[in-house]
């Protein structure tokens, strides 16, 4: 006996964000043609593609990417050569070349391993992303327990772990929103 549609749809759906198949694959695997998941892809606002997006980017690998600009932009400002920049003016000088008269005295402005206030705000941005992404569970997080608890659910009662599954579907289509 086949799967019915909800379970096809179901498996499909698993497939497409789980697997790395081809439409063609998963249809062929699932028993519709590829008409059929084409149009289930592209249902809800294309939910499946952007599900599958989720999946994709995971949290862990977001956060290492943010650790490794902020290395990068720490060792660049790091590795800026200290740079001495008089502040003197100009002054006229006689036909013997003296000057006229004595020019101002200012302190060398020293230019260095100071992050300037761009980087300051772009290591700052950084450093708050880094901590919410540290903080708060990701839509794939989400649906990867939702599909553990499911398939354990399977196991004990089929039927329950279709309504869950129904269920969790509308929840992690609110969040997308």
């Amino acid at each position: 006996m086949g799967l019915k549609k909800t379970e096809q749809r179901e498996y499909a759906k698993f497939l497409y964000t789980e697997k790395n198949l081809t439409q063609k694959e998963i249809a062929e695997k699932v028993g519709v043609t590829e008409k059929t998941l084409k149009t289930w892809i592209e249902a809800n606002d294309g939910e499946w593609k952007k599900l599958k997006k989720s999946l994709m980017t995971t949290k862990a690998q977001q956060i290492t990417m943010l650790y490794d600009q902020l290395a990068r932009l720490n060792e660049e400002i790091e590795n800026r050569p200290i740079v001495t920049k008089s502040m003197t003016t100009p002054v006229k000088l006689d036909k013997e070349g003296k000057p006229l008269f004595k020019a101002p005295e200012y302190d060398p402005v020293v230019l260095s391993n100071y992050p300037t206030s761009k980087e300051t705000d772009s290591i700052a941005k950084i450093t708050n992303a880094i901590h919410k992404l540290e903080g708060e569970v990701s839509i794939g997080e989400t649906v990867q327990i939702a599909m553990t608890f499911c398939e354990y659910v399977r196991e004990i009662d089929f039927e329950m772990s279709q309504k869950i599954s129904e269920l969790f579907d509308m929840f992690i289509r609110q969040q997308l929103k």
